[in-house]
């Protein structure tokens, strides 16, 4: 099917550094995951952040997901435990979604956590949003791209009739895998999937 959206762009290194450049300007990317394509922002950004919630027309009190691409930057931002690592060693990167208390001196947006004390994280296994966090100094707030109650998107063409011109940037990964929202797995006491 032919592209009509000139905000949808192919996936090659070009409009990757676009991508990139992009939200290091704190401005927002549609990017593909493996369960649903998402609207990425600066997580420690909160303009990047307030721009998601709007966009979206999200209540502000609903935490965002934030995507890592290593431990090392993850331990930064939050306390981690041993039921933690069991799961991320079998489970990450992949569709699974930790809650986690945040470290007091986190450089995360108060905004992207709804200013509660825990975190929900998550390491990605899309190829082309690991190489996009690869390249950045900061983790990613990813919400599912589309206005909150409406159905989450799996194609690069769902996000672009949802916001139009509001995103300039909507990196085509074709059909997402999975089309599901990541399992929640809450590790702030004894380990419950919410």
């Amino acid at each position: 099917m032919k592209n009509i959206y000139s905000n949808i762009l192919k996936i090659n290194n070009k409009n990757l550094s676009k991508a990139i450049n992009y939200l290091k300007k704190k401005e927002l990317v549609g990017v593909p995951t493996e369960t649903v394509y998402g609207l990425a922002g600066n997580a420690y950004s909160s303009r990047a952040v307030k721009k998601i919630y709007l966009l979206k027309k999200r209540p502000f009190r609903n935490p965002l997901i934030i995507h890592y691409y290593s431990l090392e930057q993850l331990k930064k931002d939050v306390q981690l435990n041993s039921t933690f690592f069991k799961l991320y060693k079998k489970f990450s990167p992949g569709p699974i979604t930790f809650i986690l208390r945040k470290k007091k001196n986190s450089l995360l947006s108060k905004m992207a956590t709804a200013n509660i004390n825990t975190v929900a994280v998550r390491f990605p296994k899309n190829k082309t949003l690991k190489k996009i966090l690869k390249f950045l100094d900061f983790p990613l707030a990813i919400p599912s791209a589309n206005k909150s109650t409406q159905i989450s998107p799996v194609t690069a063409e769902d996000v672009a009739q949802e916001f139009h011109s509001s995103i300039k940037i909507i990196l085509n990964g074709g059909l997402c895998k999975i089309g599901l929202e990541s399992t929640v797995v809450d590790l702030t006491s004894r380990p419950k999937i919410l």
